[in-house]
């Protein structure tokens, strides 16, 4: 084919008959994966009082399962392409099963942050099999209104994941989170015979090097974000840790421009309407997951509701996500794509500036309002946003650009956990002095720093006006730091209203043909 020549990429296999049927399935997959993002989050502070678990230990536990998960993404997408999307999600599916049932069974903050481990490893190879094999099988035409399915199901994921988790704690125990997963994985195996097989045709090896360097990058950059307020910002290991991740992640950049097969290649960044997608997904799960992460526990502990009924405060999220998924197609249709997805994410700055002004005196009816108008602008955005990146790659590349577009929910997600974690943790040891200090015993102030859920853990043990003085402080300085942590959330989403206005086009790209065809014309 000489350079001028433009193929005709119009020719397409006919669409599955049983494509429905499929997504389906492939819902039921992400399903699986995202609710496991936040039905844990209900059971943290049963953890935390079970195991005696400091914050840190906390956000290990969840960031364990992300971190597993992002890092490995690209390297499943790409597998999943090379050598059967259903047969590896299938690998996954068993794999994530096997992680619930070491989570279930765990009875030490080590062993349940290696069954988290196992989990993210096998959600890596379901997540971007589901939205591969859903752009596989659905022409462009009926494309945006099936991911904006797969991005309802998702946002339901996240947001019955809080009552489900909150039910299961006050019916069973925390284990119960975990076990839940086991006959929802099952019904998905059985619905893979629905599934075609499908792979890239064309023949290429794996980037190993690229994979390696990616996944240790990244763990590295999360770790040190982790444990910098555990062990100090200066301290050798966290500076290593840092080094480490900016000196691995530069190798992978370098690897990935110069392989003949790349893992994630890089040339995909050059379109806008995809960096511009992948950046603002990042930002917004920044937000997102951190900020429920943080309200399970002020609603149980601080404000002292059980688990089900914290559940259930969050639960007007999930309907308010899948409200605004569904109509977002159309309002996409009507305004566009950088329109829709400014709407989206100036919906929930203004969600996260109300959070932010947050007190224990707070009534579940305002609560449950910001929370809804929050899931909103969430849902709105994520369908349009999604389907920008997948128009903008290959079909044939369909599982690394669901895998990218999954490294940006997920490193966004561990990123916002460890970092507003971090923060927060930081503020609130602060506050903890102010507040503590020569007003308890000096250890009763050394237990308070390790986190409130230490706090409610150990009151019992302590003499009652202690208790009482050091719960009433703790809960303080927790309430005045995560408010604190709302903040910088807002400005993160206040980035991504700029990334919205300068990187998105108006419109989102019609058909997978024009940017082939501006492939081959710029070669």
């Amino acid at each position: 084919m000489t350079t001028n020549e433009i193929p005709d990429f119009t020719t397409r296999a006919e669409p599955d008959p049983r494509r429905w049927l499929v997504l389906a399935v492939m819902s039921l997959g992400t399903l699986i994966v995202f609710l496991d993002l936040t039905v844990v989050n209900t059971a943290l502070p049963a953890i935390s009082v079970d195991l005696g678990a400091t914050t840190s230990e906390l956000q290990w536990v969840v960031d364990s399962y992300v971190l597993a998960l992002a890092g490995l993404l690209i390297l499943a997408g790409s597998i999943g392409d090379r050598y059967g999307r259903r047969r590896w999600m299938s690998v996954g599916l068993l794999t994530f099963m096997a992680g619930s049932v070491v989570g279930a069974l765990s009875n030490s903050i080590p062993t349940l942050v290696a069954g988290r481990a196992i989990q993210g490893l096998g959600a890596a190879f379901v997540l971007p099999a589901t939205l591969s094999i859903v752009t596989n099988a659905f022409p462009r035409e009926e494309r945006n209104k099936a991911i904006a399915v797969w991005t309802a199901v998702g946002g339901m994921g996240i947001g019955f994941g809080p009552a489900v988790g909150g039910y299961l704690v006050d019916r069973y125990d925390w284990a119960a989170a975990f076990w839940i997963h086991v006959p929802i994985i099952l019904v998905a195996l059985v619905g893979q015979v629905v599934v075609a097989e499908s792979r890239d045709s064309r023949i290429k090896g794996l980037d190993v090097p690229g994979a390696v360097t990616a996944t240790l990058g990244i763990s590295a950059l999360v770790f040190g974000v982790i444990q910098g307020t555990e062990a100090g910002w200066t301290s050798p290991v966290i500076l290593i840790s840092f080094l480490a991740a900016a000196a691995l992640l530069a190798a992978f950049v370098v690897i990935e421009l110069n392989t003949t097969n790349p893992m994630l290649p890089l040339h995909f960044f050059a379109n806008r309407d995809f960096t511009g997608s992948v950046l603002i997904i990042g930002l917004m799960f920044f937000a997102g997951p951190a900020t429920f992460f943080f309200l399970t526990q002020f609603f149980q502990i601080v404000q002292g509701r059980d688990p089900f009924e914290a559940g259930l405060l969050i639960l007007p999220n999930a309907g308010a996500i899948v409200a605004a998924s569904v109509i977002a197609p159309k309002v996409a249709a009507r305004i566009g794509l950088r329109g829709t997805v400014m709407i989206s994410v100036t919906i929930m700055a203004l969600g996260m500036l109300a959070f932010s002004r947050v007190d224990a005196g707070w009534n579940a009816l305002t609560e449950i309002l910001i929370i809804s108008g929050f899931g909103f602008g969430f849902g709105l955005g994520m369908p349009s946003l999604t389907d920008s990146i997948m128009a903008s790659v290959p079909v044939e590349d369909a599982g690394v650009g669901s895998a990218v577009n999954d490294v940006s929910r997920e490193l966004g997600s561990a990123l916002g956990i460890a970092v507003l974690g971090t923060f927060i943790n930081s503020i609130y040891r602060s506050n903890i002095d102010d507040r503590l200090s020569g007003q308890v015993p000096e250890d009763a102030v050394e237990l308070a720093r390790e986190g409130i859920g230490v706090v409610a853990a150990a009151s019992p043990n302590l003499p009652t006006d202690v208790a009482q003085t050091t719960f009433t402080g703790a809960g303080q300085a927790f309430v005045d730091a995560m408010n604190s942590g709302f903040l910088l959330s807002a400005g993160v989403m206040g980035v991504a209203i700029v990334v919205a206005a300068t990187l998105l086009p108006r419109t989102a790209r019609v058909s997978q043909v024009e940017r082939d065809t501006e492939t081959v014309l710029a070669a």
